[in-house]
C-alpha cells in the first residue's frame, strides 16, 4: 500500500524548526558550522499532508493550539519547495539581484561569473535562504542544500527547484522564527559567525586592473599621502604575477616585491594580492605540486579537468580535499614572504572558461567529495578556508583577511565578500546598497561593492570604459564610506579612478569623505566585533529595529541600531526626503533634533550623506590619521545627545592592537539616561588584557548643558568647534578618563 504522504521528519533547536522530506531523521549538513546547535525531535511539531502540499504547525506556544508555521508544497523527487507567502515582502537570497526585494523575480542560486551582470538571473554568490516579511511578522526559510536551484517569486509563492538531479538528497527545510534580528542571529549560529577583521581591512582600499609595476604601486601610495587622503591598502591585480601564474611575481614588473612592501610600510600602506583558483599548465612548481600530489578536479576518466582562464590552459585544485586545502594555503608563502597582508580571491565560482557564457553543469568535472552539482557552490568557501588556514600558519598570531567574489552560506566564517563586477551607472549605485543589505540578512556582515563602478557597462563590452562622471564617483564614495568593505576598483581598459582623477573639487570632497570614514572607525570596529558575537550585519535595514510603514524608508539604512544613513543615489539631487523611525533623531551634521515617524527634507550637497543619530546614543569617533592603525591610536571623542523621554541610549567602543589573534581587547559600554535637569551617563570599561594608547576621551555634549561631574568630581564644559570637520552641530566638551564610570550632565549651574 502506498503511503498517502511522503517520508519525512521534524526537529527543533531553540527558535529553529526543521522539516525534512525524504528521510526519517535529519541528515548531517556539510556547511553547518562545527559548533552549530543540534536539532532534536519535538512532539509539538506537526505536518499535515495532502499529496505534496503541506502545512507545518507548532504546538509549543503559550496555548495548546497548533500555530501554522509554513505551508506550501514540498517534494524530494522532483526536488521542489514552494512556500506560500501571500503579499509579503521576500528578501534575502544574498546578492541574487540588485532589487531591494525578491518579489516578482526569477534567478538562479548558483555561483557564476555574471560577465558584468549580463547573464540574466545569475549571481556571483548563492544563498538558499530568504525572509518573508509582513507588517506584523518575519519568517526565515533555508533550503539546506548546496545543489544549484532555480527560484521564482510570483503569485504569492516562492518556488525553489533543483536545476538538475540531486542524487537522492532529502529536501531539508529550516524555518526561523522571531524578530529579524533573532532570525539572523540564529542563522549565523547555524552556519557560522563572521571573523574579526584586522583594523586595516576596515580602512580604504584602492585598486584597479592593474597597477602594472611596483613603481606604479608606490606612486599611487605616495600620491595618497601627498594629497592627505587616509588609506590603508593598495590591491595587486593579475599583472603582479609572472604570466598570470598564481603564486609568482613578475621578474620584470615586480622584480623586488619585498623591497616594494618595505617602502609601502613606511608610507603606512599594505597590499592585498589577487589569487585565482586556476593553475597554469605551464611548467612551474605549483603545477608540479598539484599534479604530483593528485590535488586536482578530475574528469570522469580520471584525467585532470582543463579550463581556460587568464594564463591560458588551467587546471583547478579540488578544495573539498583537506590535503589540497593545506597545500594551497602553503603556496601563499611566496606572497607573505614578500610582505602581502591579505588575499583577494577572484574567479572562484570557479570560472572555467573566461569570457564565455557556458553552463558549468555540463562540464565533465568530479570532486573527491561529490559531483560538481553538489560541490560547485561550496568551492569558494573551501578556497577561502584554505587561504585563511594557510595565512594562520604563515603569519602566526596575525588575523588573516580574505576577500572573496563568490560564496555560499557560511562564507563569512572565512572571508568578506564584495558584490562582483559592477559597472559605472546610477542604477548600479542603488543596487550596491540593496545587495549589501540582502547579504547582511543572509549572515554576511563584511561586504561592499566596487566604488565608482568596475566596468563601463554590462557584458564583456564593458571591459572598455570612459571615466565615470565626477558626481557619480563622489556619491559612490559617500555610500562606500559607510559600507563595511570600502574599495575603489576599475577595469583594465579604463582611465584612472583614484580620487584625484576627477578634478580638484572631487578630490577635495573625496578627502572629506575619507576623513569622515576614518573618524567613524570606532563605530565600524565595534560593529565588526559585535558581528563576531551575534552574527548581526553592520549595515541593516530600518525594519530590523523599527516599525516601518509600507513605502517608507526607501534607500536608507542603519549602521548598527542608532545611526541612520540616507545616501543620495540619483543624479542631480542636492536634497532628499528622509523618513525617521519612532523616537527622536539628531542630525549628525547640524545637531538639529527631529521627532520620528516623520518625513523631513535633508540637505545633501555633493560630498555629504545625510546622517542621523538616535537621541541618547553614545557615538565614539576618532581623529582621522593616515591609516586605520594610526587612527585607532589617536585621540577619541564620545558624543552624547539627550535621550528622548522615557528612553535609554547606548553605545560602545572596541579597541585592540588591530592585528593579532590574541583576543586581548578593551571594551567600553555606555548607557545614557535622562533625569530631571540633566543626563546620567554610565560607563562600563573592561580591560581584557589590552591597554589602549588613549588614556582619556573627549566627551562632547549638547551646548545646552552647563556643567558636568565625572565620578563625583566637577568638570568644566568648554565650547567645541567642529567646523573643520564640515559640521555645524554645537557641542561643549571636557576630557574624561577612559576608565570613568559615572558622569552627570547638568543644564543649570550647581550652587
Amino acid at each position: 500500500m502506498v503511503s498517502p504522504f511522503p517520508r519525512f521528519c521534524t526537529a527543533r533547536s531553540g527558535r529553529m524548526m526543521r522539516l525534512v522530506v525524504g528521510a526519517v531523521e535529519p541528515p548531517p549538513v556539510s556547511f553547518f558550522a562545527p559548533d552549530a546547535p543540534q536539532f532534536a525531535p519535538s512532539p509539538q511539531l506537526h505536518v499535515a499532508w495532502r499529496g505534496d502540499n503541506f502545512t507545518f504547525t507548532d504546538g509549543a506556544g503559550p496555548t495548546d493550539r497548533a500555530v501554522p508555521v509554513l505551508s506550501g508544497r514540498a517534494s524530494a523527487d522532483p526536488f521542489v519547495l514552494e512556500v506560500t507567502v501571500g503579499d509579503a515582502e521576500v528578501l534575502g537570497f544574498g546578492a541574487a539581484n540588485g532589487a531591494p526585494t525578491r518579489n516578482r523575480s526569477r534567478f538562479r542560486v548558483m555561483n557564476l561569473d555574471t560577465m558584468v551582470n549580463s547573464i540574466k538571473g545569475a549571481s556571483y554568490t548563492s544563498f538558499p535562504f530568504f525572509m518573508v516579511r509582513t507588517q506584523s511578522s518575519t519568517l526565515g526559510v533555508m533550503l539546506a542544500t548546496s545543489f544549484p536551484l532555480d527560484v521564482e517569486v510570483k503569485g504569492g509563492k516562492v518556488k525553489l527547484s533543483a536545476l538538475a538531479g540531486t542524487e537522492g538528497t532529502p529536501l531539508d527545510v529550516v524555518v526561523f522564527q522571531g524578530t529579524a534580528a533573532d532570525i539572523v542571529e540564529d542563522l549565523a549560529a547555524l552556519v557560522g559567525k563572521t571573523f574579526l577583521p584586522p583594523a586595516w581591512a576596515l580602512g580604504f582600499h584602492q585598486s584597479r586592473w592593474s597597477y602594472k609595476t611596483s613603481e606604479e604601486v608606490l606612486e599611487v601610495a605616495q600620491r595618497f599621502r601627498t594629497e592627505n587622503l587616509p588609506a590603508d591598502v593598495v590591491h595587486l591585480d593579475i599583472h603582479y604575477m609572472d604570466q598570470y601564474r598564481v603564486f609568482t611575481w613578475s621578474p620584470e614588473r615586480f622584480p623586488q616585491p619585498a623591497q616594494m612592501h618595505q617602502q609601502l610600510s613606511t608610507l603606512g600602506f599594505r597590499t592585498m594580492a589577487i589569487v585565482d583558483p586556476g593553475v597554469s599548465v605551464a611548467d612551474y612548481r605549483v603545477l608540479h605540486s598539484v599534479q604530483d600530489e593528485e590535488l586536482l578536479l578530475l574528469r570522469k576518466d580520471g584525467t585532470a579537468y582543463e579550463g581556460r582562464v587568464w594564463p591560458g590552459k588551467t587546471v583547478f585544485p579540488d578544495f573539498s580535499m583537506p590535503r589540497a586545502r593545506e597545500a594551497w594555503g602553503g603556496f601563499h608563502k611566496t606572497l607573505t614572504d614578500a610582505g602581502v597582508s591579505g588575499i583577494w580571491n577572484d574567479m572562484n565560482d570557479p570560472v572555467l572558461k573566461v569570457g564565455r557564457d557556458y553552463d558549468p553543469m555540463q562540464e565533465d568535472i568530479t570532486h573527491q567529495a561529490g559531483s560538481h552539482a553538489r560541490m560547485r557552490n561550496l568551492y569558494a568557501n573551501d578556497m577561502a578556508r584554505a587561504t585563511v588556514d594557510g595565512f594562520k600558519k604563515l603569519r602566526p598570531g596575525k588575523r588573516p583577511f580574505v576577500l572573496s567574489r563568490s560564496g555560499f552560506l557560511g562564507v563569512q566564517r572565512h572571508s568578506a565578500l564584495w558584490t562582483g563586477d559592477n559597472h559605472s551607472s546610477w542604477d548600479q549605485l542603488q543596487e550596491n546598497l540593496h545587495m549589501v543589505l540582502n547579504l547582511g540578512l543572509c549572515g554576511v556582515p563584511l561586504t561592499g561593492a566596487d566604488v565608482g563602478g568596475f566596468a563601463g557597462r554590462r557584458g564583456v563590452v564593458g571591459g572598455v570604459k570612459w571615466r565615470p562622471p565626477a558626481e557619480l564617483f563622489v556619491r559612490w564614495m559617500e555610500l562606500g564610506a559607510l559600507m563595511p568593505f570600502f574599495r575603489v576598483h576599475c577595469v583594465l581598459y579604463a582611465p584612472r579612478q583614484e580620487p584625484w582623477s576627477f578634478g580638484k573639487r572631487a578630490l577635495d570632497l573625496s578627502r572629506r569623505i575619507l576623513q569622515q570614514r576614518y573618524r567613524m572607525l570606532p563605530l565600524l570596529y565595534r560593529l565588526a566585533w559585535d558581528a563576531t558575537q551575534t552574527g548581526l550585519p553592520m549595515v541593516r535595514p530600518l525594519w530590523m529595529h523599527f516599525d516601518v510603514p509600507a513605502g517608507r524608508g526607501g534607500e536608507q539604512f542603519l549602521l548598527g541600531e542608532s545611526v541612520l544613513a540616507a545616501p543620495v543615489l540619483h543624479k542631480g539631487i542636492t536634497q532628499r526626503d528622509v523618513w525617521l523611525p519612532g523616537g527622536t533623531w539628531v542630525d549628525f551634521h547640524t545637531g538639529q533634533r527631529h521627532e520620528g515617524h516623520n518625513v523631513i527634507q535633508s540637505a545633501a550637497p555633493l560630498g555629504t550623506c545625510p546622517l542621523f543619530v538616535r537621541a541618547g546614543a553614545a557615538l565614539f569617533q576618532a581623529t582621522a590619521q593616515r591609516n586605520a592603525d594610526d587612527t585607532l591610536r589617536a585621540p577619541l571623542s564620545l558624543e552624547i545627545s539627550t535621550p528622548a523621554k522615557d528612553s535609554v541610549g547606548h553605545g560602545g567602543l572596541f579597541l585592540d592592537d588591530g592585528e593579532t589573534d590574541s583576543g586581548a581587547r578593551f571594551l567600553l559600554d555606555v548607557t545614557v539616561a535622562e533625569r530631571a535637569g540633566g543626563v546620567d551617563i554610565t560607563l562600563l570599561p573592561q580591560a581584557l588584557g589590552f591597554t589602549p594608547a588613549q588614556t582619556h576621551v573627549e566627551l562632547r555634549v549638547p551646548s545646552t548643558f552647563n556643567t558636568a561631574s565625572v565620578d563625583g568630581q566637577p568638570s568644566t564644559l568648554m565650547p567645541c568647534d567642529l567646523t573643520a570637520t564640515g559640521r555645524t552641530a554645537q557641542f561643549k566638551s571636557t576630557r574624561i578618563p577612559l576608565t570613568a564610570k559615572h558622569i552627570q550632565l547638568h543644564q543649570n549651574p550647581q550652587n
